[in-house]
């Protein structure tokens, strides 16, 4: 729904144009009106206007003063000049600004609806997607580190609808090869120095990955994308014609050792930061990268648990961790520890917020389906993951405010205390249960909310006819979006939310005519109309008749019933 100012100082011409265009049932309007221009600024600074269809000779504050007040506060605001002036100085001054047009008020009602029909298609053009998406690519130059880095954490978290090709490389600036091998190497610092705040701590992240690239690129191709946690994922591939580096993977490991080491020593020395990185045996092809990312991950977990730095690769790691991998089969399951290492549950956050069950459900397999099939109760990634889970649904149960309505239909003293399941399909069976009740909760509180708030704008409306019942004051009563209330309230019940005012006004009017000391202008002041000729020609459009006619037939009605008595 598009919002529309009308401005003029001439109260007949103000009121002509809004009758006419609040019941223009071709055009999606929220139609407001001022009588000045100092009026006109205070709806201006109180919402959001799409067009303003203004006068340019006013008192005090003129159309072409309050044109630069409309484009300093809503930039997108067309603007039309209607004027019984013909003089080139103002229409010249007026077509200066972007989205201005100039009107004859002799060119009549006619000439205006078709004007506004325009300006209503041209901001209906401009927020199309594909406008918005040209405007984008516009200005993607600007942010393509932040691009790049999405990228590659959408490929490490597996995601499937991620393109891996040179095309798509390209388009990101990917100076390495989507048909080459790549060698997966992460890092992670700690230690860094005392009381950093979060600029220091940025620039010290920034400094290594510099580094990284200075000692590396001598002799390979490489990208570094800082990950969050303080992680750093580095992708290297050799380099065509590089014969001592491309020999053997043992030859590249050894440079990369070497050149880490330089990094390390760098970066302990002159910013006092220590790092731990972990190093992939072999290369391996894109989509495999995924993979090894979890492999790198449980490697880094353990060099934290040392107390210098270290650079560790898969054949060190897996002789030192022989024993421990041997006797914690379960420990080695790659699905669920992924899905830890990821630590992503944003997906599941946003389709709780947003209503999506299906969706939501089909996200949660993904962490229930692997629990459910670790037999070992004690597993402690299997304990973790659900406590993770655990977590997350006493979350939304806050975010939601649905702690009392939970409590009454379930014990919420299960989600932290895996023990009381005899297995974990019983636990993911549990919690499949708990996401079922969140989404009727969830849809049966905002059921009852949106009724209570269609209930109460429906009362206020009715006790309140003479008074200003514009989209915008109405949602200022409800504190609520003045677009959201629009939208809510037809889709709760099927009508505009201006048809409910029409048919109260009308309603509340044919009580009022059945009283004969009632004057006609009085009563059309009482149910909010400015003039009585708005009133009768709205009222007969209504009823079929006017309500002089409406008054005289209840009258003569009313002679019958007491005869017949």
């Amino acid at each position: 729904m598009y919002r529309i100012l009308i401005v003029d100082d001439e109260e007949v011409i103000v009121n002509g144009l809004y009758s006419m265009l609040s019941n223009f049932n071709t055009m999606e309007l929220d139609v407001y009106k001022a009588y000045s221009g100092e009026e006109a600024i205070q709806w201006l600074a109180r919402t959001r206007m799409d067009i303003v269809l203004t006068d340019i000779h006013m008192p005090e504050i003129n159309g072409l003063q309050l044109l630069k007040e409309i484009k300093t506060r809503w930039p997108w605001c067309r603007v039309i000049f209607l004027t019984g002036h013909n003089e080139f100085e103002y229409a010249y001054k007026a077509i200066q600004y972007n989205g201005v047009r100039y009107l004859l008020k002799t060119e009549g009602y006619n000439k205006i609806i078709k004007t506004v029909e325009l300006v209503i298609q041209e901001l209906q053009d401009e927020n199309q997607t594909n406008q918005l998406i040209q405007s984008a690519k516009d200005q993607i130059n600007l942010a393509q580190d932040l691009f790049c880095q999405k990228y590659f954490y959408a490929l490490l978290n597996k995601d499937s609808s991620l393109k891996i090709d040179e095309k798509e490389f390209e388009r990101l600036y990917i100076h390495l090869k989507s048909d080459v091998p790549v060698t997966l190497i992460l890092g992670e610092l700690w230690m860094f120095p005392k009381n950093i705040d979060f600029w220091k701590k940025n620039q010290i992240l920034y400094s290594v990955k510099q580094l990284i690239v200075r000692y590396l690129y001598i002799n390979v191709d490489c990208l570094v994308v800082p990950l969050k946690d303080d992680k750093i994922a580095i992708f290297v591939q050799s380099r065509r014609g590089s014969i001592e580096i491309e020999k053997a993977n043992n030859d590249l490991n050894v440079f990369l050792k070497g050149a880490l080491e330089i990094v390390q020593s760098t970066s302990r020395e002159k910013i006092n930061t220590l790092i731990n990185f972990a190093l992939a045996k072999q290369s391996c092809e894109w989509k495999s990268v995924a993979e090894k990312y979890i492999v790198l991950m449980d490697m880094l977990r353990y060099c934290m648990g040392q107390t210098v730095e270290m650079i560790i690769d898969e054949n060190e790691y897996h002789e030192l961790r022989k024993d421990f991998v041997n006797s914690n089969k379960g420990y080695e399951n790659s699905v669920l520890k992924g899905l830890l290492y990821r630590d992503d549950l944003s997906d599941l956050y946003h389709f709780v917020q947003s209503g999506e069950k299906r969706e939501y459900m089909e996200a949660l397999e993904c962490w229930l389906r692997p629990l459910e099939e670790i037999q070992n109760k004690s597993d402690v990634i299997a304990i973790e993951v659900y406590h993770k889970l655990a977590t997350f649904f006493m979350s939304c149960i806050n975010r939601t405010q649905l702690v009392d309505q939970f409590e009454e239909i379930c014990n919420l003293n299960l989600l932290y205390d895996s023990d009381q399941f005899l297995s974990w399909k019983e636990a993911t069976t549990y919690l499949e249960e708990l996401s079922n009740q969140l989404f009727d909760l969830k849809n049966r509180e905002q059921n009852k909310r949106t009724h209570e708030i269609i209930e109460f704008v429906q009362q206020y409306i009715v006790t309140h006819l003479s008074e200003d019942l514009s989209l915008t004051s109405l949602s200022e009563k409800a504190f609520l979006n003045a677009s959201y209330l629009s939208r809510i309230y037809h889709q709760t019940t099927g009508h505009k939310l201006s048809a409910f005012i029409e048919a109260s006004r009308i309603k509340t009017a044919k009580v009022l005519l059945q009283n004969p000391h009632e004057k006609i202008y009085e009563v059309a002041k009482k149910v909010g109309y400015d003039t009585a000729a708005s009133f009768t020609r709205l009222f007969k459009k209504a009823e079929g008749i006017s309500p002089q006619e409406y008054r005289d037939t209840f009258i003569i009605q009313e002679r019958k019933s007491k005869k017949m008595l």
